[in-house]
């Protein structure tokens, strides 16, 4: 299996219900067709760096997955259908260093999740204060 990085664009009058809908329906088509979800991002709604189909604005969304090519062409043919889908990209991760980076990142992130509890349990220690400069104690 390839690892695939996915950006869509949606319409930004679209309501949050409707952009999760349809991302729901692209996560479940990635794995129906063998996939696997790493990770996804919702941008939120940003403005385009030109107008496309005369929006200035869109709702940004990112899929990082690992899925069989055969994946790809469902993909496209599913978002071309979509009317609320803007505009969609698909590239293909193929050099090692950037495999890499995504999955150290899904590491790290899942590690700042799990230790954020803990960290936010814990009192801040007289350590962590800062003394102004010439106050220090010799």
């Amino acid at each position: 299996m390839n690892y695939y990085e996915k950006v869509i664009i949606f319409d930004q009058n679209l309501d949050d219900s409707a952009v999760e809908e349809t991302v729901g329906k692209v996560k479940d088509l990635i794995v129906r067709q063998g996939g696997e979800i790493l990770k996804s991002e919702n941008w939120g709604r940003r403005r385009l760096a030109y107008a496309l189909n005369r929006h200035q604005k869109g709702n940004y969304i990112l899929l990082l997955f690992k899925a069989p090519p055969s994946t790809i062409i469902e993909l496209e043919r599913f978002c071309k259908v979509v009317d609320s889908i803007i505009k969609f990209m698909v590239v293909k991760l193929t050099k090692k260093k950037q495999i890499e980076a995504v999955l150290s990142a899904l590491t790290q992130s899942s590690a700042k999740d799990v230790s954020k509890p803990a960290q936010a349990k814990t009192p801040a220690s007289d350590e962590s204060k800062t003394v102004p400069e010439g106050k220090q104690d010799v």
